[in-house]
């Protein structure tokens, strides 16, 4: 999709950032539809409410200008809340064959969205399969309750699944190929803590900047409790499938992830909970559905809104774009011909083909070392997904042996591929063999310029030489 779109209208960061806006916008046009059904037309301040949640949301602003697919997977998912609501509230619409539906034009657009949305899950994610699991969890109890194992009903949710299935098809052997792999070592993420994990909470049903505090778990509690009144209202104005429905699209996926985390193989990140706000913000934009409490439902969720704008405003504030484009440019400045630059991590190496393309620097740029499988395959699934290896010692050793007659070598490493991460490996040679120093960014300590002069392995220190006890240079932009 990026090639096609970089073909069409080049490669500049505004242009690459655009499509991640676009779905980000698509996302809270099915937001305001879905709150719409739920509240009912009478009613068009939730929907109004749900959407400015929503579009105010700092999680949806940031990874709405990322030149990463999270919006798009927010996208998805917005997709398949809007199709479902519209079908739980058309009972009658299922119960006719699909065709008689197509010629009506009637279910048409909601059988879309469930295909397009359900397979566009997967084609995003691998993790697209829980919330594929809360839309069969939905549609099978509706089935078996309200529908009472209507035939015709459920002959058309198999079509829709077979159209969705033949959608994904040309990457379902990668699916199961990378989901067969994820306990073979190496998988970089890691079970959280108690304390992460009601950051994780704070951050997919609140506010979290950018690792919770007492004030954003005081106002995720506000908000939880708005989404509690908004579903209780729902649930009382008669529509008791669609309160179920949205309760189940916004915490299955969360309470799936969290028991296969601590069962079989962790798998919670904050950026892949991210598709869960835009049923959640239908939720706490129903606190407006009350007649009775109507005022104090206001003021609460006026309470949240403006919150959520502040938090926003403190994102841009903060320069919290990470700096690759100096951090390109410092290397190239400083880095000379006969000094290898090794780069660590898929991402780094995609940020200096990217500053670097137009460029004419001679700059012996490595990966770290040639045969590491995560630069091996860096763009063969560009869809996320994929279990990162970790760096082991002996491949970091294999490829530091072949810089060990330049007069300096480099070394740029980006999150958990930093060497503080194989402590026996950098206490026992990697940062106790040369001189070295580190440069940072600040606030930007994930990303660091590691620059180690004359790299022999003659030489020992007995204390580590880089990146130790706050021992960085910063640089500035």
């Amino acid at each position: 999709m990026m090639k096609i779109w970089t073909d069409l209208f080049g490669d500049s960061e505004a242009t690459m950032r655009l499509p991640a806006m676009f779905f980000d916008l698509g996302a809270l046009f099915f937001v305001y539809l879905t709150a719409r059904e739920v509240a009912g037309k009478e009613n068009p301040w939730a929907a109004l409410a749900a959407a400015a949640l929503f579009a105010a949301a700092t999680q949806q602003v940031a990874y709405s200008q990322e030149v990463r697919f999270y919006a798009a997977f927010t996208f998805a998912y917005s997709l398949v809340v809007f199709g479902t609501v519209w079908l739980l509230k058309r009972p009658q619409e299922i119960e006719r064959p699909v065709w008689t539906s197509f010629a009506q034009r009637r279910a048409i657009g909601a059988y879309v969205s469930l295909a397009v949305g359900a397979a566009l899950l997967m084609w995003f994610h691998n993790l697209g399969v829980l919330y594929n699991l809360a839309l069969a969890v939905v549609l099978v109890l509706w089935w078996a309750v309200r529908l009472r194992f209507s035939t015709p009903a459920l002959i058309n949710l198999l079509i829709v699944g077979a159209v969705a299935i033949l959608f994904y098809t040309p990457n379902l052997s990668n699916f199961i190929t990378q989901m067969t792999n994820t306990n073979s070592g190496g998988y970089w993420i890691e079970a959280p803590s108690a304390e992460r994990l009601l950051e994780l909470f704070s951050f997919t049903y609140g506010f979290e900047r950018p690792y919770s505090n007492k004030l954003d778990f005081g106002l995720t509690a506000l908000m939880v409790s708005a989404g509690g009144l908004g579903l209780w209202f729902i649930w009382q104005s008669g529509n008791r499938w669609l309160a179920a429905a949205v309760a189940i699209f916004t915490a299955f996926p969360f309470l799936a992830a969290t028991l296969i985390t601590y069962s079989l193989q962790p798998v919670l990140l904050d950026r892949t909970l991210l598709p869960m706000f835009a049923p959640w913000s239908v939720l706490v934009g129903a606190v407006l559905l009350s007649r009775i409490r109507w005022r104090a439902g206001v003021v609460l969720f006026g309470v949240l809104l403006t919150a959520s704008l502040l938090y926003t405003f403190d994102y841009y504030s903060r320069d919290t774009k990470e700096p690759w484009r100096q951090v390109v440019r410092y290397v190239e400045a400083n880095a000379k011909p006969d000094e290898p630059v090794f780069l660590v991590n898929n991402i780094v190496q995609i940020a200096f083909d990217y500053y670097l393309r137009d460029g004419t620097n001679e700059l012996d740029i490595r990966p770290l070392p040639e045969a590491f499988p995560a630069n091996a395959d860096a763009y063969e699934y560009p869809i996320g997904g994929r279990s990162e290896p970790m760096l082991t010692d002996t491949m970091a050793l294999e490829a530091w042996k072949s810089a060990t007659a330049a007069p300096s070598a480099w070394l740029v490493a980006r999150g958990s591929f930093r060497f503080e991460e194989t402590p026996d490996f950098v206490e026992n040679w990697f940062a106790t063999h040369s001189d070295c120093k580190m440069y940072a960014y600040p606030d930007h300590l994930n990303i660091a310029i590691y620059k180690y002069d004359e790299p022999s392995a003659e030489t020992k220190h007995d204390v580590p030489q880089c990146g130790f006890d706050k021992d960085v240079k910063f640089l500035t932009r």
